[in-house]
């Protein structure tokens, strides 16, 4: 009888059996590095808070910087923006034969502290809310006569605002664009 049971063992295939003193396998290391998280850096200057690209554009179409840190006018408005109220910078650009703004770029750090009531000025404003894949956006297109294409961006750490002069379709998509170019000169 006890050969029978020898021979019943002998049977199993070696890929079944199993030693309970085996180590438990090692898993491998991942050769896909995890990139590092972005991290917001408030800029100082008008000429850093957008790429050179947008800085030339703007030259083309015959826009000065007017107004903010390096503009022709460091005091170009009488009061301070939402955005340097809240320690940031805004850059305002404009035609130089007569100096009327037609892009005004801004960023600002932002807190858990100073969100709520710039969130309840943008509901003031009737400003539309949409959720953004790292972020909330409130935006308004305008139009061609009265009202202007109004970009706000708010990250955890960050509020990026585009405002274009003449709205519209067209200008709300610059507008668009252009805080995507802030983004990427803001945060590394």
């Amino acid at each position: 009888m006890a050969l029978l049971v020898l021979a019943g063992c002998s049977a199993e295939k070696p890929s079944e059996l199993t030693t309970p003193d085996a180590p438990p396998p090692v898993p491998t290391a991942s050769t896909t590095p995890t990139p590092e998280p972005l991290s917001f850096t408030a800029p100082t200057e008008c000429s850093t808070i957008v790429p050179q690209s947008r800085l030339a554009e703007f030259e083309t179409e015959g826009l000065v910087l007017l107004g903010g840190p390096g503009g022709k006018y460091p005091d170009y408005l009488q009061d301070a923006t939402p955005e340097e109220q809240a320690g940031g910078i805004s850059c305002i650009w404009g035609f130089a034969d007569s100096e009327v703004s037609s892009v005004t770029i801004s960023v600002a750090p932002l807190s858990g502290a100073t969100r709520p009531d710039i969130v309840e000025s943008f509901a003031a404003q009737g400003l539309n809310e949409a959720t953004t894949a790292d972020g909330t956006a409130f935006t308004l297109q305008g139009d061609r006569t009265l009202d202007p294409a109004i970009i706000n961006v708010l990250r955890g750490d960050s509020w990026i605002s585009v405002i274009m002069t003449i709205g519209g379709t067209e200008s709300y998509r610059e507008a668009e664009l252009i805080s995507t170019e802030v983004y990427a000169s803001v945060y590394k």
